[in-house]
């Protein structure tokens, strides 16, 4: 993929879903649709997330990427130009480079965005996604060939004993890999970004992708499924899960994750 391709990708939170109010908040990009007793949230707001996280006064455009990232994107050259435009970004935030485990650039794509969601929510004072579930992993598989958001209530709504059940879903297309999708998430998705849901400086939907990463800033539980399909037309999607208790196994855990370096 091009580099003039890379920058003309698409970011969308589209559906929206049915829900029962009784038991979820559903999180669609940044729009509420419904509130549990247990997750209340003001109109308008993120569900489940006391203050939202700040977000970046303006985008930080990715800017053109190197040939590596047109002859082999998943490869580890664009991958490392990745991870520096990110700790780039980060650091007009006034945060420092992210502390990535030992191996990451080998990690599959969603085992990366679990690392880096989860030391983006520990920067902010959020709580840190448990793991990646292969449950949402096949659901997030599913809205990304679907090109939208994954939708993962159907797979939720029946759990029992849960009292709290929440989500917050995000589809990306287009990039060149999974961290490049994930930079365009957190770092350019304001007014002027390839952010489908920001026609306008003030649109709800401004910065709705990386408020998804930041979502529920006190959860019960939370767990993530993602996906990435990189051949053809790359296109991306992650769902995040709030449970009272933990309701699948996980495939791999932020403690794994953290006993091989990340945060350290």
């Amino acid at each position: 993929m091009s580099p003039a391709a890379a920058d003309g990708v698409r970011g969308g939170r589209r559906a929206r879903r049915p829900c029962r109010p009784a038991l979820i908040a559903a999180v669609c990009g940044a729009a509420l649709l419904t509130a549990s007793p247990a997750l209340p949230a003001a109109a308008g707001a993120t569900a489940a997330a006391s203050a939202a996280a700040p977000n970046p006064a303006a985008d930080i455009p990715l800017g053109p990427l190197p040939r590596a990232c047109e002859s082999a994107p998943t490869g580890a050259a664009c991958e490392h130009v990745a991870i520096g435009r990110l700790d780039a970004a980060r650091g007009k935030l006034g945060l420092g480079p992210y502390l990535l485990p030992a191996g990451f650039v080998a990690l599959s794509p969603a085992r990366q965005w679990l690392v880096l969601a989860n030391l983006d929510r520990i920067a902010y004072a959020r709580r840190p996604i448990r793991g990646l579930a292969l449950a949402l992993d096949a659901i997030a598989r599913q809205g990304a060939l679907a090109r939208e958001d994954p939708n993962p209530w159907g797979a939720v709504a029946g759990l029992p004993g849960q009292s709290q059940i929440a989500f917050a879903s995000n589809w990306a297309g287009g990039q060149a890999n999974a961290l490049l999708a994930y930079y365009s998430w957190m770092y350019d998705d304001g007014y002027g970004s390839p952010n489908l849901d920001c026609s306008s400086p003030g649109a709800s939907g401004c910065w709705g992708h990386r408020q998804d990463v930041l979502a529920f800033a006190s959860g019960p539980t939370l767990s993530m499924g993602a996906a990435a399909i990189v051949h053809g037309d790359p296109t991306y999607a992650l769902t995040i899960v709030a449970t009272t208790t933990p309701p699948w196994p996980y495939s791999y855990t932020w403690a794994r994750a953290q006993a091989d370096g990340a945060g350290r």
